[in-house]
């Protein structure tokens, strides 16, 4: 649905991806499943599992066609086979933004694969990432985490363009660190002054405590309903490694998030 409502408002092409899983069709898993009917997988029977696999994704592949035809969307649908975070990192270099559950397709059938698509894409990608909770909600008001780092400026600047686009109100959030508020004032005054540059109608709001705790909770009471965050924090630590921040966030939230670079 974000992909969707986003891809609309921005009139944006679309590309629909589905990997189908190689991992379901080897090793622990296919153990658990062999466990399971108390019989040995056969050429057969694998056979018919891999294909239920692809009549699936062409039927989740035909639902997007379907709603992305309805909204006028130009939509590219795309299927793989292989491993889905290498899939979908080898196929992002085409794209702007990439668009992910929290929550993983398998997750009732295999607790250790919830979400671990996403984690990898997420800590491995290039591009920014917006990820979706399973409920959807349209995107009215938006709120950017600012805390003067280079992400988060990026973060600003792509919550920014998006508020634009999307006609909504943006809530620009600094936290108060180590007490020092008057260092919170000035990031939020410069995050106000770039906004302000581009006639985007935004708000700040500075608020103490945990920062990753904060973010969250100013996002609730001020109902909004996108988080925009840098997935970097000011640690000069190599780009693959999540920032805490985004880390706690990803973790944690029921809202959508998207994490910019």
């Amino acid at each position: 649905h974000y992909a969707v409502d986003l891809a609309s408002s921005l009139r944006a092409r679309l590309a629909g991806l589905h990997v189908l899983d190689s991992r379901l069709l080897e090793g622990p898993f296919l153990a658990n499943v062999s466990g399971w009917i108390g019989a040995q997988p056969c050429a057969d029977s694998l056979g018919q599992f891999r294909a239920l696999m692809q009549e699936n994704g062409k039927a989740m592949l035909a639902a997007l066609a379907d709603q992305a035809s309805r909204r006028d969307i130009d939509l590219e649908p795309l299927e793989d086979w292989g491993h889905p975070a290498r899939i979908i990192l080898q196929r992002e270099i085409h794209t702007e933004l990439v668009v992910l559950g929290l929550r993983g397709e398998h997750a009732d059938l295999n607790p250790e694969l919830v979400g671990s698509t996403t984690d990898r894409v997420v800590r491995h990608s290039t591009q920014p990432c917006l990820l979706t909770p399973a409920s959807h909600r349209p995107i009215r008001r938006l709120m950017a985490a600012y805390d003067d780092s280079a992400y988060s400026a990026r973060a600003l600047q792509v919550a920014i363009d998006l508020a634009l686009s999307l006609q909504a109100p943006l809530v620009i959030l600094s936290v108060v660190e180590n007490g020092d508020h008057e260092l919170a004032m000035d990031h939020a005054d410069a995050a106000m002054k770039l906004a302000r540059a581009h006639e985007c109608a935004a708000a700040y709001m500075v608020a103490e405590g945990n920062v990753h705790e904060v973010i969250l909770e100013q996002a609730e009471a001020l109902n909004c309903d996108l988080i925009i965050a840098g997935a970097h924090g000011h640690a000069r630590i190599r780009e693959l490694i999540l920032g805490s921040t985004a880390t706690y966030l990803m973790n944690h939230t029921e809202r959508p998030l998207l994490l910019a670079r």
